[in-house]
């Protein structure tokens, strides 16, 4: 039983040093690549071109061929022992080993034609060994992540069908973030509010130097609509969850985690360390304010205070969710 503990503790061990060493090697690779002003290859004029590196595909490569010449070894020891009578185990090991290989092999001629090339309004994409198709930008509903150990995205249209995924490894990845985020995330974040349940719009809020108003916004598996508060800050448009805003206003929730980016919170005095650098910017003002805090030691984003944090808790409090 110990040796069953110990066998599988050391497997996920080794697996997650792994998967940190594999993920350290390739963003310092990239950072050193954009430190020395290498452009990313372009493939047909796109803008951005992402493809699986180097090294995913050939090491599956190298090993499924391997194991096709360990199959078709067995096999045909099996075949020449067959007069003799050969276990029944050794030819399913023989098979078995033989398939896997040529699965690989499959596998990796698969990842290697993946890729996906980012045009100024569309998107060509070719996944495994299907032919390539075009993806326009205006059919991006949602961009969700990919919850594995290195990351990822995925699109989904508005009928929750996956468009595209890439791998957070692939080379372009974070290039192709910053596309997306310019081209459908921007745009969609400051596109006009849409109406109420009942089918008549939300008042928008307004302050001295913010603004607000109440939409729905994809987010969330398969893209669905969700109620979403938006504050316009010069510029700089924060999405947050309806019922994270009026946790906060309630006292329920310490900040609440935009959904767009760059990351922001929104909180209250009360809610930060008084030793914090954020702490220590916040602990002039009142307690009823509201304060939208970067995810940094950066200054405050804006700050909500006296009529304005007033007229805000009251607007958020009567906001569908």
């Amino acid at each position: 039983m110990w040796i069953t503990i110990m066998s599988v503790g050391i497997a996920a061990i080794a697996g997650f040093g792994i998967t940190l060493g594999v993920t350290a090697a390739t963003r310092r690779s990239d950072r050193a690549r954009r430190a020395r002003g290498e452009p990313l290859p372009s493939e047909g004029g796109a803008l951005v071109t992402v493809r699986l590196r180097t090294f995913q595909w050939v090491v599956i490569r190298v090993v499924a061929i391997a194991f096709v010449v360990v199959g078709v070894v067995m096999s045909l020891a099996c075949i020449a022992l067959a007069s003799r009578g050969v276990e029944v185990g050794m030819v399913i090991a023989a098979v078995a080993i033989l398939l896997a290989g040529v699965g690989g092999i499959v596998l990796s001629t698969s990842m290697r034609r993946t890729r996906v090339l980012a045009m100024e309004d569309h998107l060509l994409v070719r996944q495994g060994l299907r032919q390539e198709r075009r993806v326009d930008l205006g059919e991006i509903a949602a961009i969700l992540p990919i919850a594995n150990q290195y990351g990822g995205l995925q699109a989904r249209d508005a009928s929750r069908r996956r468009l595209f995924s890439v791998m957070g490894l692939a080379r372009g990845y974070a290039e192709l973030e910053a596309y997306l985020d310019e081209r459908v995330v921007r745009p969609r974040t400051a596109a006009p509010a849409t109406p109420g349940p009942d089918g008549v719009s939300v008042p928008t809020w307004r302050g001295a130097h913010v603004s607000a108003d109440w939409t729905t916004t994809p987010l969330g598996y398969g893209g669905r609509p969700r109620p979403t508060v938006r504050l316009f800050v010069d510029g700089l448009v924060v999405v947050l969850h309806v019922a994270d805003v009026q946790a906060v206003i309630d006292g329920r929730a310490a900040a609440a985690d935009s959904v767009s980016q760059p990351l922001v919170f929104l909180a209250t005095p009360a809610s930060a360390d008084p030793s914090s650098p954020a702490g220590q910017q916040m602990a002039a003002l009142p307690p009823e304010s509201l304060v939208l805090l970067p995810d940094a030691d950066e200054p405050l984003v804006a700050v909500l205070r006296d009529s304005d944090a007033l007229t805000f808790r009251r607007w958020v409090s009567g906001l569908p969710r």
